[in-house]
């Protein structure tokens, strides 16, 4: 639901505050091109001055809508004098990809054997996690085994509050499992398991449209351009979204054993470039993109391919941010890394979580608030390697804010 207000004194504000505190959702209040937490009264202080604030309620519930529109009514501060004032939310992301089991080592049992602990995986999922932990309404495209793997992925997405209706369980291929060794500093190595694994096989008829056309972004990987017919179903899906005016987001995380070889993996990764509206890559992924390792010079031919924002990620040294304007490197968090799975996820999911708020499509990003963006991004990743796993390890908004007091990069 979305709704305008009127705002422009503290009784308004403060009237404001209370009504939508009640409110069993994310509820977002929008100034000019600021948005904040309506519910958070420090935040709808610290906006610029203004007579009229747009709220976003993140839900269709009919019931907790029309009760809240009542009473901003009652508290006169609705206005309700410009063409409806409710309108169907979106999902703020859907992704389509891989979801996976990551086996992460844990350790060394009395006899010597190491033991590799159950967590659920694949980077577009991570992404989703990342984004719903800190309150965004997220929908996942993919497809696992009906197997035991497959059926607590499905569970995983259910108890995160990611839709799951776009989430196939397949009785002729199985789950695909990734065996994730880590190295004292946090780094890792993947064996996968996936000549018959399920996502390979994600099909055209697969893909619920309807959630591809109330999402603001639709985020993509690599792993799905590796074989057919999920690389044909990914450019389906991608095209739809095109069409729709949906924001295409890309993060090609490369993994070499997953491609029959490299020169196949340079040319499907930047062939779909061509369509992607923000992009990250990592700074091991510069040349494999781009055929430069310079990061800052790589974030620009990207750039004058059409791609509107580009994030480098830096490992603990933080992000550099480029937009059509100009680039900036933004400092990363304090973290004592036990598991670097899912950091980047992590990251981006912080950084689309920033972009879906803002209102703005890529184009309309300065290069202040992209900076912005990737400052909040690297804080979640701060904390997601201070634990294991990926999905388990995302951080909720309280832990974010927390760690952006402390240390207070910007």
């Amino acid at each position: 639901m979305i709704a305008k207000v009127k705002l422009g004194n503290i009784v308004n504000i403060k009237n404001l505050v209370s009504a939508v505190s009640l409110v069993p959702y994310e509820v977002d209040l929008q100034v000019g091109s600021f948005v904040v937490n309506a519910k958070s009264i420090l935040g709808v202080l610290g906006l610029p001055i203004g007579e009229i604030g747009i709220i976003k309620v993140n839900s269709d519930d009919s019931k907790v809508c029309t009760d809240l529109l009542e009473k901003l009514e009652k508290l006169n501060i609705l206005i309700e004098d410009d063409g409806p004032i409710i309108e169907k939310t979106t999902f703020s992301v859907c992704a389509l990809g891989e979801m996976l089991i990551d086996f992460t080592m844990q350790g060394r049992n009395v006899q010597g054997q190491r033991l590799f602990a159950q967590n659920p995986g694949g980077a577009p999922a991570n992404v989703l996690a990342s984004m719903s932990k800190l309150g965004a309404r997220t929908a996942f495209i993919g497809k696992a085994g009906n197997d035991m793997h497959g059926r607590y992925l499905k569970e995983t997405l259910d108890n995160c509050a990611i839709n799951s209706d776009g989430f196939t369980l397949s009785d002729e291929y199985f789950t695909t499992l990734a065996f994730v060794d880590i190295a004292e500093n946090g780094e890792r190595e993947f064996s996968f398991a996936r000549n018959h694994g399920a996502d390979k096989f994600l099909e055209k008829s697969d893909v619920p449209l309807d959630i591809i056309r109330n999402s603001g972004i639709l985020h993509i990987g690599s792993i799905s351009l590796t074989d057919e017919p999920v690389h044909s179903t990914t450019y389906f899906a991608v095209e739809k979204a095109k069409e729709n005016g949906t924001v295409i987001s890309y993060d090609p995380n490369y993994r070499a054993s997953l491609w029959k070889n490299e020169k196949t993996a340079i040319s499907n990764m930047r062939e779909i470039v061509k369509y992607v509206d923000i992009m990250k890559i990592s700074d091991e992924e510069t040349e494999l993109l781009t055929g430069v390792k310079d990061y800052k010079e790589a974030s620009q031919i990207l750039i004058d391919k059409g791609v509107k924002i580009v994030v480098v990620t830096l490992g603990k040294d933080g992000a550099f941010v480029r937009t059509a304007t100009d680039g900036r490197y933004v400092k990363g968090y304090k973290a004592k890394a036990v598991d670097m799975t899912g950091a980047g996820d992590s990251f981006w999911g912080g950084f689309l979580y920033q972009l879906s708020r803002s209102g703005k499509k890529p184009d309309e990003i300065t290069i202040d608030e992209a900076v912005q963006f990737a400052d909040f991004g690297n804080a979640v990743a701060s904390l997601c390697v201070e634990k294991y796993g990926a999905i388990p390890a995302m951080p909720e908004m309280t832990e974010v804010e927390n760690r952006i007091n402390e240390q207070g990069v910007m």
